[in-house]
């Protein structure tokens, strides 16, 4: 039998985009997006927070700086890495693994947050991000396409955690609500940086 937990009143979807593979030890964040909805009994809001990483900051400094971005007590949504072959390899032989994953580091920086990795398939995310008209980069574009997207990504991971909920009133009435919200975002003016933190 599946058991399904009660939503929280605070979910945290993370997206972090990378120069390379997260598991790399050289990996170096470039861009981080959370994408915050608090749901209470009082209302429904939305937020998101989005910094670009200095390129002098360690990977420990960068997860500290993103880490800071998420509100206490939260539900943290990130997507899995995908392993590669070789790393499968590598850990099949029993040798440890060459980095921490995002979610680890995190868990680890942040004891009151609920920081859960979660296996998404491309086919969809692609599919949430066309029916919601989110802008999502391509699996060929650069890391500054891919850092540019980073609030559409935590957006469309999101969406596509709570189609996987059972509670379909919870999720009608969530899916509305961000509806409302995007409408809102799309009809205001940006500033001359956008919305991030730092250019």
């Amino acid at each position: 039998m599946n058991t399904f937990d009660l939503p929280p009143s605070v979910t945290c979807a993370l997206s972090i985009v990378r120069d390379c593979i997260e598991l790399a030890p050289v990996s170096r964040a470039v861009a981080a997006s959370a994408f915050v909805v608090t749901d209470d009994t009082v209302s429904t809001a939305f937020d998101v927070r989005t910094a670009v990483i200095l390129p002098d900051l360690s990977r420990q400094q960068s997860i500290e700086h993103i880490a800071s971005m998420i509100p206490h007590g939260a539900r943290v949504i990130m997507r899995s890495p995908r392993l590669p072959r070789g790393l499968v390899r590598h850990l099949s032989k029993g040798r440890p693994m060459p980095a921490p994953t995002d979610a680890q580091a995190l868990a680890a920086l942040r004891p009151d947050c609920d920081v859960r990795s979660i296996a998404v398939a491309e086919d969809a995310m692609e599919g949430v991000a066309s029916y919601f008209k989110i802008w999502r980069a391509g699996k060929g574009d650069t890391t500054a396409e891919k850092a540019r997207c980073c609030e559409g990504e935590a957006q469309t991971l999101y969406l596509s955690q709570l189609y996987t909920t059972p509670y379909r009133v919870e999720r009608n009435r969530l899916t509305a609500a961000y509806q409302a919200w995007s409408a809102l975002q799309r009809a205001r003016p940006l500033g001359e940086f956008g919305p991030t933190e730092i250019f």
